[in-house]
């Protein structure tokens, strides 16, 4: 299948009844993928990516970009997300994913809290008492409302010192991730959660680096760092606050990925990881089409890595799905020669539409993951396979 046709494919509804057997640069029937039949037994592992703010649109503005096939097309279990919450209809990434680290809708803006505001068991919380490894990596901060519904309970994400706490007080065997400050001193954040002021001292008191270090976490504060920490707990920080867009970064997202992989690959029990990228949602939010491709490659890069292992290591179920679509991408016109789209956006600005999001699923069981659902739906699922 050439890119013309895979992105006629993805562009339309054809795509929640793919047969298993589409392959990128095979149009012929064969064997169904064995990753995609049921799970053996022993250690299972869950990956969960969130792509915050991805429709279809943004994911085809990348298509477009690239000169080679994405990793997301060796995915051939194929379904649609809704995201709304409870009180509202259009969605946001944090109370999106308490939907699916719970198994439970709740109102606008819910970190992991029910519509009276109190806490939710999550998947993580269940994964760990199981005895299973987990794990937290961000392209950003670690405050990002894609990730915190999996680490920590707040009636919102603005609730920074609270879900910073929670790394301490309810913590995951690793997580990396920018905004090391945020641990040390209260910085003021904007809607979205971009820095708006200058660091002053938490209000609580605290100094989540030091209580870190007394609970055995190596505290690792660059790349450089947590590519050389030793085996163990680990709290790795890629920047004092934000990380920068794309070309700036590099490969420092994928990069992480793959190290939280080889960490946490090594575990007798198996593993749940969560991944979130919040970039191509602040590029769609910009309105910078040429932005949203490169976000979206990068993101693309991380799902080589995830899917590379769960092909080595074997019973690990893939999950990729979007955040609540950001501001009414439309792609208008375009050149797949010259490697550009042409892009409006219906409601500019830092705004959310309704519309379904995509989900791509790989590995055992991932055939459960096709056709149209709740967000809520698969947080059961996820816990169906990863407890067997």
């Amino acid at each position: 299948m050439n890119r013309r046709e895979s992105l006629k494919v993805l562009g339309s509804a054809s795509l929640l009844a793919a047969p298993q057997w589409m392959r990128a640069g095979n149009n012929q029937p064969h064997e169904a993928n064995p990753m995609e039949q049921a799970p053996a037994a022993g250690k299972r592992n869950v990956i969960l990516i969130v792509g915050d703010g991805m429709s279809l649109a943004q994911w085809q503005a990348g298509m477009v970009a690239s000169d080679h096939p994405l990793q997301i097309e060796r995915i051939q279990s194929v379904g649609l997300v809704k995201t709304q919450p409870v009180d509202k209809f259009f969605g946001d990434a944090p109370s999106h994913t308490t939907a699916m680290a719970t198994g439970v809708r709740s109102h606008a803006g819910a970190v992991s809290v029910d519509m009276e505001d109190k806490p939710l068991k999550t998947i993580v919380e269940i994964a760990k008492e199981h005895g299973l490894a987990t794990g937290i990596v961000s392209s950003n901060t670690l405050v990002e409302g894609c990730i915190v519904s999996f680490i920590g309970h707040a009636k919102n994400r603005m609730q920074v010192e609270q879900l910073t706490a929670a790394y301490v007080d309810n913590p995951v065997d690793l997580f990396i991730g920018g905004g090391q400050t945020y641990f040390t001193h209260s910085v003021p954040m904007r809607p979205g959660g971009a820095s708006a002021g200058a660091p002053t001292p938490r209000q609580d008191g605290r100094n989540l680096i030091d209580e870190l270090k007394s609970k055995g976490f190596q505290i690792a504060s660059s790349l450089d760092e947590i590519r050389q920490a030793r085996p163990g707990k680990l709290a790795g920080f890629t920047a004092p606050l934000t990380v920068p867009f794309q070309p700036e970064r590099g490969d420092q997202f994928p990069e992480t990925v793959q190290i939280a992989l080889d960490r946490l690959g090594g575990d007798d029990k198996g593993f749940f990881l969560m991944i979130g990228d919040p970039y191509v949602d602040r590029a769609s939010h910009q309105g910078n089409v040429e932005l949203v491709g490169k976000e979206a490659l990068d993101l693309d890069k991380a799902v080589k890595a995830v899917l590379d292992f769960a092909e080595k290591q074997g019973n690990t179920l893939v999950l990729l799905v979007g955040g609540p679509e950001a501001s009414g991408m439309t792609l208008v016109d375009g050149s797949e020669k010259d490697g550009k789209v042409e892009a409006k956006w219906t409601m500019p600005g830092m705004i959310h539409t309704g519309v379904m999001v995509p989900l791509f699923a790989y590995g055992p069981t991932a055939e459960r993951f096709q056709g149209i659902q709740e967000n809520a739906a698969l947080f059961q699922k996820m816990q169906d396979f990863l407890l067997g």
